[in-house]
């Protein structure tokens, strides 16, 4: 992971390193060194742009309200609408951009050998990267979701949440996946923007049924009766998390060749 000095973290982190175990430090200094891990971590996948991310999102948002505001009443955003471009579409570009810099940044900052020579088990700590990771974009969706509330329609906020988390789960894993097998960040990032691209080619013939990754849970076709779009939308979403997963589990496997990706 990258090098951090310990002199700078807090006086919490300093009294956790003289416990032997995480579960026998008091509550207030557990959610300290969490706190402190997940700042960390997400320092490393932000490559310290975070507020240009930050800006970025903002724009996109505000963009998106003003042309929506310029529109008539009844053409403006309404609750199907809000999911897919308030949500999916920029937490899936997110989760792309993110997932190539997991190892493009540690190849690049010189670090990734350490990830092989870290005692005990390097999954852990590939595994708290990219829960890190996965966090990071719940949490922008939770952020998402109150923005597009006050600011476009009447939603859902959680449940629209998840629903957008959910796409951004799968892209970030298969770009993820992609990185290990092509061993660049940059060529995982554009095969997984092509295969999203192919994708939403494809969204008149798939966005009715049970197989299309940006599943619409708010846009009921007329064909169908709600039971039977409602049992479609949990094949679906337990569908995604479980190719992202595997994915997941793929990308984890093939970073055990160790000669692979520091070449």
């Amino acid at each position: 992971m990258t090098k951090t000095n310990t002199a700078t973290l807090p006086q919490s982190i300093h009294s956790a390193l003289h416990h032997s175990r995480f579960a026998e430090l008091p509550v207030r200094a557990r959610l300290s060194v969490t706190w402190e891990i997940f700042r960390l971590q997400a320092q490393i996948i932000f490559s310290h742009k975070f507020i240009w991310f930050m800006l970025g999102i903002l724009a996109y948002f505000i963009v998106a309200y003003v042309i929506n505001y310029k529109q008539s009443v009844i053409d403006r955003l309404a609750l199907e609408d809000v999911l897919p471009w308030l949500l999916e579409f920029p937490l899936a570009a997110l989760a792309v951009f993110l997932s190539m810099q997991v190892i493009t940044s540690e190849k690049d900052n010189r670090t990734l050998e350490v990830m092989f020579t870290t005692a005990g088990s390097r999954y852990k700590v590939w595994l708290l990267r990219l829960g890190t990771l996965n966090l990071i974009l719940l949490i922008l969706a939770l952020v998402f979701a109150v923005v597009a509330f006050f600011a476009f329609t009447d939603i859902p906020i959680i449940g629209i949440a998840v629903h957008g988390f959910v796409p951004a789960f799968f892209a970030g894993s298969m770009t993820l996946y992609f990185a290990v097998r092509f061993r660049s960040g940059l060529a995982a990032g554009m095969v997984a923007a092509g295969v999203l691209t192919l994708i939403l080619m494809f969204t008149e013939l798939l966005d009715e049924t049970r197989y299309f990754l940006f599943f619409n849970p708010y846009h009921v076709p007329r064909r169908l009766d709600p039971e039977t779009w409602n049992l479609w939308m949990w094949q679906n979403r337990i569908g995604v998390l479980c190719l992202g997963g595997l994915l997941l589990f793929a990308a984890l496997r093939g970073m055990e060749v160790r000669e692979r990706l520091l070449k």
